[in-house]
């Protein structure tokens, strides 16, 4: 078995990395950056999704587990103290695999398109001015949105931003997409849904119309906007996530320690 170490470099905890190299040297366990089967992602969750979009063009062959080094996680099953646990329940395969679809979106520009992958959301901003936007589920029109933003997000991002604008939790174990206004506008004039939508993991979003001055995100990246943006398409991608967590996972105890204590 051969695994990959990711971290920030300036966030670098040399005692845990250590730690993990000792161990996995225990198990005979080889360090691999380059062709891992696993991917060990030490940090919070910011450092967690830049594992995996380090690594997204080798999705079908390798797997991830987040090990916390004290910042809140939501993909971390293991503490920084139960590395020991970790490397010998590894080698001994005595773990749990879960896979989840990315968030696919095609981002249609004047003179270009380019496709994005997320794990936890996309969303589609302006900072500056009214967004305006018809929004629909497959080919049918739900509403022309005014505010300053759209955000999709999976079932493992239902808990990171979305749940921020007010968006509900949804267990990651459903097949389901949520869309969530940023600030719309609520008037005499203009109305939105001014409520989080969760729909069927099979549906498509689309978003089309005025878009200038806005920026696409998706994860923690961004597209530069050097074109004019016309539509954007959302929809599950092919391309899954495979997660490691210890047998006894509980996404009701994550949520508890996470949010209520």
């Amino acid at each position: 078995m051969k695994i990959a170490i990711f971290y920030k470099k300036e966030k670098e905890d040399k005692e845990l990395i250590n730690s993990i190299k000792q161990e996995a040297e225990k198990h005979q366990i080889i360090i691999d950056n380059e062709n891992p089967d696993v991917v060990i992602s030490v940090g919070g969750d910011g450092t967690f999704l830049r594992a995996v979009h380090q690594y997204i063009d080798y999705l079908d062959k390798v797997v991830f587990i987040g090990v916390n080094n004290g910042s809140l996680g939501f993909f971390y099953d293991f503490f920084k103290e139960e590395v020991p646990e970790l490397l010998s329940s590894l080698a001994k395969k005595e773990l749990v695999v879960k896979e989840y679809p990315l968030l696919q979106g095609d981002v249609i520009f004047k003179n270009s398109q380019k496709r994005i992958y997320a794990v936890n959301e996309i969303r589609v901003e302006c900072p500056f001015h009214t967004l305006i936007s018809d929004v629909f589920i497959n080919d049918e029109k739900l509403e022309v949105y005014r505010g300053n933003g759209l955000i999709v997000s999976t079932t493992l991002g239902s808990s990171a931003y979305n749940k921020s604008l007010g968006g509900a939790l949804i267990d990651p174990d459903l097949f389901a997409l949520e869309l969530t206004e940023v600030a719309g506008i609520q008037n005499n004039v203009y109305r939105s849904l001014d409520s989080s939508l969760v729909i069927d993991g099979h549906k498509q979003i689309t978003f089309t119309g005025s878009f200038k001055d806005s920026i696409v995100v998706y994860d923690y990246l961004n597209i530069p906007q050097d074109d004019e943006l016309k539509e954007i398409k959302l929809h599950y991608s092919e391309k899954k996530v495979k997660i490691i967590y210890r047998q006894d996972h509980s996404y009701v105890q994550r949520i508890r320690k996470s949010f209520v204590l």
